[in-house]
């Protein structure tokens, strides 16, 4: 039997905008907290903090709850491709590093030193690319964020 929170408690005594909001600073908190590098998400970062920033009172636009879902959606970690896990993934890469261009080289060389165990989905996608580029024989990596799909249908 699942144990119910007392933040989802007070949650739920909430009118329903409020309850919407304190979900969305919720998970805000929990992109922030997450341990996965924010390399390329700097802005994206800063944004998300400034949005906590505000009155717990005020509610957040359509707009502003679509960038954070966006944002969500890109820090999605995986910790592996194929098969492969990222250090293999990194490993077979890195041979070819001085064939790439610099940020390709760059990117490559810092998660090398920060031998992570996951990826965030942009990130991911970058390292199966020069993976493939390097003649290891992977699928693509679509990173394309899934609701514009569904609008263009």
């Amino acid at each position: 039997m699942r144990r119910v929170s007392q933040q989802e408690v007070a949650m739920k005594h909430l009118p329903k905008e409020q309850r919407g909001a304190e979900a969305l600073r919720l998970t805000i908190k929990t992109l922030l907290a997450a341990s996965y590098s924010w390399r390329g998400y700097e802005a994206q970062r800063q944004w998300l903090e400034k949005l906590l920033q505000r009155d717990a009172t005020a509610g957040f636009t359509p707009a502003e709850r679509d960038g954070v879902a966006r944002i969500a959606y890109m820090r999605t970690p995986f910790e592996g491709w194929a098969g492969y896990r990222v250090q293999e993934l990194i490993k077979g890469a890195l041979p070819y590093a001085s064939d790439f261009d610099y940020d390709e080289e760059l990117f490559l060389k810092e998660v090398d030193t920060e031998s992570p165990t996951a990826l965030v989905r942009d990130q991911m996608r970058m390292l199966v690319g020069l993976c493939r580029a390097a003649g290891m024989d992977l699928p693509r990596f679509d990173a394309r964020y899934e609701a514009y799909d569904d609008e263009a249908a």
